[in-house]
């Protein structure tokens, strides 16, 4: 217990120190606690209060992926939270998308997009301990591992609609390459949140388990994954996901003027205010 408390203490960004077999170092609010004998490395987000993804979140989960990607002695990755039993990630930070300037967000977009091909892409197993709600961004985020837990009695699903915004192709992708097409489109259409049930019967999850099981189960696939020999795991994974990563590559100016189209019109900008006054309300 002593040596898992000690390295998941935090970390600030230039700190990195080695312990009891471990290397633990940070970027942001991500923690990496790298396991030197099997070369698991467990990667928690700690954005309070909810692991909300804004542009400078989103860049420090990017640059751990690339570090972790560069690094030969990494094997495979875990991704948690910090606010277990709690939330995952509630996804996009809506403060990141109101009332903004045209170039504002545009770079929030470009810290999406970078997001994405990092974690999609990343060339070794990546499990998610999904051990609270993960509603719209934080879905995506699951749905770019290999292989997801979810807590029992939460929720799961790319909800964009609810608030007048179409999911980007990319999330699309993710959806429908692990749901299916026809599943994909009514799910994204009406913004459906998936009950823990629900998610493993549409095979949006793999697992299902108690609060307690959440990281074992997990870490135990990744152990499995692991012992897969490389290049062929990353050639195999490469083969399915590589055609939407180069879609997106090719297409990054397109889909930010997208993106900043869709969200500068009038009706959107009021649902994502209305949206927030609510939330500012419920805190009160």
């Amino acid at each position: 217990m002593l040596k898992t408390a000690l390295c998941r203490t935090w970390l600030s960004s230039k700190t990195s120190f080695n312990t009891f077999g471990r290397r633990c170092f940070g970027h942001g609010n991500v923690s990496v606690d790298l396991q030197s004998d099997t070369g698991i490395a467990t990667v928690t987000l700690s954005e309070p209060p909810v692991n909300s993804l804004s542009g400078e979140f989103l860049t420090s989960i990017s640059k751990t992926m690339k570090e972790l990607s560069a690094d030969s002695s990494v094997s495979g990755l875990l991704i948690t939270s910090k606010f277990h039993g709690k939330v995952f990630s509630a996804g996009l930070n809506i403060l990141e998308m109101y009332n903004k300037s045209d170039s504002y967000l545009g770079e929030f977009w470009r810290s999406v997009q970078e997001w994405y091909i990092d974690t999609y892409n990343f060339p070794k197993p990546v499990v998610a301990a999904i051990n609270g709600h993960a509603p719209a961004g934080g879905c995506a985020f699951a749905l770019m591992c290999d292989y997801r837990v979810l807590l029992d009695g939460k929720t799961i699903g790319l909800n964009e609609t609810q608030l007048g915004i179409a999911a980007p192709f990319f999330f699309t992708y993710l959806m429908s390459s692990t749901i299916g097409i026809r599943q994909a489109e009514l799910a994204l259409a009406n913004g459906t949140m998936f009950s823990s049930d629900q998610a493993l019967q549409a095979n949006l999850v793999d697992e299902v388990v108690p609060l307690d099981l959440v990281i074992p189960n997990a870490m135990n696939q990744l152990q499995k994954m692991i012992k897969i020999p490389q290049p062929a795991f990353s050639l195999s994974k490469g083969q399915f996901r590589g055609p939407n990563v180069k879609k997106l590559l090719g297409e990054r100016e397109e889909d930010i003027a997208t993106f900043v189209g869709l969200l500068q019109k009038p009706y959107v900008q009021k649902v994502l205010g209305k949206y927030l006054e609510n939330l500012k309300n419920r805190k009160k």
